[in-house]
């Protein structure tokens, strides 16, 4: 490894000749498929002819160039109606309606009588903040509450 720093490698590659590259071994030829031009002779699909397929039919025809969008339609609508096509997989966990709440069953409220505690103490609670806002007098609006009269202003030090 050398003692050069990474400007002066950096400026010495810059300067130098690119290497020259090595030759490349020719890609082998493939011999190209030959272009089957679509016959002429073959009929278009009909709206008959979508009308009379099945489950077992071949539907390749009637997605094919120069098809009327409504045989194309038609065909389409013959094959996914197929119940094949109709079943829901299970992954659709999101498919439910959540805005419906699921009632609890008397057995599980049994097995919740051991929560009573911690409900009864968030009721106590609750009851206790109402009661105090009850008792609390009513300020008019923009009047200064007394803790906060009790208090220095903000620019002087207290001791």
């Amino acid at each position: 490894m050398s003692n050069e720093g990474f400007l002066q490698r950096w400026s010495r590659l810059k300067t130098e000749p690119p290497a020259p590259e090595l030759p490349t071994a020719p890609l082998p030829v493939v011999a190209e498929a030959p272009v089957v031009a679509p016959e002429m002779d073959v009929p278009l699909p009909t709206l008959a002819d979508a009308a009379a397929l099945g489950a077992d039919s071949d539907y390749s025809a009637f997605v094919g160039r120069g098809v009327d969008s409504a045989v194309r339609r038609l065909a389409m609508k013959k094959l996914f109606a197929d119940p094949h096509f109709n079943v829901v997989d299970k992954l659709d966990i999101y498919m439910s309606d959540y805005n419906l709440p699921s009632p609890v069953s008397s057995a599980m409220l049994a097995s919740l009588s051991h929560a009573r505690s911690v409900f009864g103490r968030i009721e106590e609670v609750l009851e206790l903040d109402t009661a105090d806002a009850d008792a609390a007098p009513a300020q008019a609006p923009g009047q200064v509450p007394e803790q906060a009269q009790a208090l220095p202003p903000p620019d002087q030090e207290v001791a």
